[in-house]
């Protein structure tokens, strides 16, 4: 199955709910779980079926994540046969250069030169802000069994679980068939918030030669390589389309509340089962240290910790990333701090944000609260005051 699927991730996703964590990094470059990135989730899916090699499209920069990936070796797709990691960047910058007519540069031909110089049967799309471990090796059987042309993956939640304004569909099933897709719609018109929604996850797969069909009417029509649009040329050339459900641990990731939400339910057994160990091995780049100290003092209750990390304060309710400092006398709960963050002694942390690079300076106060946390952006320094001097 190695050179089996060309899997495409498309990056180019809505993250201006998320700053400031997204204002140095592109939303699959953001932390999670202590010790993760939300780009490990879709890569690590990737190994289930052997894949040799992955094609990024990115909204902006893409130095985390270059940083992070390198040769792909981590996933398995450092193959020296067709295989490795090829990133396009910027794509939201070429598209506002081209006068609002398309795409400047070579958007679609980079998916068409790496979908057919490969040797793949099939072209998995993927993205990374529906957190989630998927078994693609069963979505393939799925798809093969169906025969279908196009296979989608939804899942079953209510409207209220994603936001007002949410930019994503829900899928329309085929009273005949329950597993044929009909069509999508916005979610932004269902407005019952206990209505059942059957979310398009941005994860799709079809033949080679199918992507190749609607790679061109994508470019005759100057739209983006989407799902949904996807969705729409396969209902208008007759083509079959099936749905393939997902059943386990899902988090659409959209803006502040639904990210620490996310990392909040890690501290849940039952939540950090679903989404580590139900399918995949969740698998990320390695980094060895030490492990974390606790001091004398400290009181640690329902808590996640890096490693390399020094702790004689208390941490309640909450996820420490690697090498983050807590003094004695301070109090964090409810908080994600993240990598490199110092804080100091008789701090007051309650549902914060610390992103990395964070120094809290002595008797320094900050409580937000679940639906609205107070974030921190990198490199900030928290004076004891509350005033907070931004990192440049």
């Amino acid at each position: 199955m190695r050179t089996k699927i060309a899997p495409i991730l498309n990056l180019v996703e809505n993250s201006e709910k998320l700053m400031p964590l997204t204002k140095r990094r592109p939303l699959a470059s953001l932390p999670f779980g202590c010790r993760y990135r939300l780009i490990d989730f879709p890569f690590s899916s990737l190994s289930s079926i052997e894949a040799s090699s992955a094609a990024l499209f990115i909204g902006g920069s893409g130095h985390s994540l270059y940083d992070h990936i390198r040769s792909g070796a981590t996933w398995g797709l450092e193959s020296s046969v067709g295989g490795g990691v090829f990133t396009h960047s910027h794509i939201n910058l070429k598209a506002e250069l081209e006068d609002n007519d398309g795409y400047i540069g070579n958007y679609y031909e980079d998916h068409y030169h790496y979908v057919s110089r490969s040797n793949a049967e099939y072209v998995i799309l993927m993205g990374s802000s529906m957190l989630s471990n998927i078994r693609l090796d069963s979505l393939l059987q799925f798809h093969e069994k169906k025969k279908s042309d196009v296979t989608v993956i939804y899942k079953k939640i209510k409207r209220s679980e994603v936001r007002e304004d949410s930019i994503y569909s829900s899928l329309i099933m085929s009273k005949n068939d329950d597993d044929c897709v009909e069509g999508s719609r916005p979610v932004t018109e269902i407005s019952d918030q206990d209505a059942d929604l059957l979310i398009n996850m941005e994860m799709m797969i079809m033949s080679k030669d199918k992507f190749l069909t609607y790679l061109f009417e994508a470019k005759n029509q100057h739209v983006d390589i989407t799902t949904d649009n996807l969705i729409k040329f396969s209902r208008e050339a007759d083509d079959e389309i099936y749905g393939f459900e997902y059943t386990g641990y899902l988090k659409v990731i959209e803006d502040i509340r639904s990210y620490y939400q996310a990392n909040m339910d890690m501290l849940n057994e039952d939540n950090f089962n679903a989404l580590f160990y139900r399918a995949n091995p969740v698998l990320t780049k390695p980094k060895n240290s030490a492990p974390t100290y606790y001091g004398k003092q400290s009181e640690i209750n329902n808590a996640q910790f890096a490693n390399d990390c020094e702790i004689y304060g208390s941490v309640k309710n909450s996820m420490i990333f690697r090498k983050v400092s807590i003094a004695e006398g301070a109090n964090v709960e409810d908080s994600i701090i993240m990598q490199d963050c110092c804080i100091e002694e008789d701090v007051h942390l309650k549902h914060v944000i610390l992103d990395k690079h964070v120094y809290v300076k002595k008797g320094a106060r900050l409580e937000g609260t679940a639906e609205e946390p107070i974030v921190v952006s990198k490199d900030s320094i928290i004076h004891a005051e509350g005033d907070i001097e931004e990192g440049e």
